[in-house]
């Protein structure tokens, strides 16, 4: 409780560090704010700032860490393999796959499973990819990804990352708009690509990043 006041406090962060949410009663909002402020102010002599963080923070934050972004990531026409999360339904999809009979088919089921099966066979056609630009270089979205020179994809959606001092942008590419298309997407068909990001009629030398830029051991969030 705060102030008397019931909370729901959740181990839950969209920054990649240690975080939590607070879940109180609307008519309770501001009197747990100010509570959470002024308990703060003593955190202030141990150079632990308690300040406010805007969404600009969040999302520089959250595109370190690998979030995905609803809309500008990931839609209800992207499937969680394309949006690099398969780790979502994959375990389940392998239960499938490797029958077991103490689980019950209704608790398996789920809505899209066949056609994430079929996908999960034929293999990837089009997935998001993370790139990393060693400079500040102000994107929008909707700038082109080029691999070892053909227009493979584009940006959907990019932030600067204050914390390692880079710009990052996610985008899906391609494997059919390649000139050396393979049969599916593979982490090693990336990996030999070269990258570039149109902008403006330049291009910014882009390195590829498997894994998140930052902490992608998941360092800072099992303290």
């Amino acid at each position: 409780t705060v102030e008397g006041i019931q909370c729901l406090v959740l181990r839950l962060t969209f920054v990649g560090e240690l975080g939590y949410e607070l879940h109180v009663p609307e008519s309770h909002a501001v009197k747990v704010y100010n509570k959470i402020f002024s308990m703060g102010e003593s955190l202030k002599k141990q150079y632990i700032p308690v300040v406010d963080a805007g969404y600009g923070a969040i999302d520089s934050m959250s595109a370190e860490k690998g979030y995905r972004h609803w809309h500008a990531d990931v839609s209800n026409a992207v499937t969680p393999m394309e949006a690099n999360i398969g780790f979502t339904v994959v375990p389940t999809l392998k239960e499938w796959e490797h029958s077991d009979p103490t689980i019950s088919e209704k608790k398996k089921e789920f809505v899209g499973r066949s056609a994430l099966q079929a996908q999960r066979a034929e293999g990837l056609k089009r997935k998001l990819i993370c790139l990393v630009i060693d400079d500040d270089k102000p994107l929008h979205g909707l700038e082109t990804i080029w691999r070892n020179g053909d227009c493979v994809g584009y940006v959907k959606s990019t932030a600067y990352g204050h914390t390692i001092g880079k710009t990052i942008a996610y985008g899906f590419v391609e494997c059919s708009k390649s000139s050396d298309p393979p049969r599916k997407i593979t982490n090693k068909w990336l990996q030999k690509g070269t990258y570039f990001i149109g902008d403006k009629g330049e291009r910014l030398p882009a390195k590829l990043s498997l894994k998140c830029p930052y902490d992608p051991s998941n360092k800072k969030l099992m303290i």
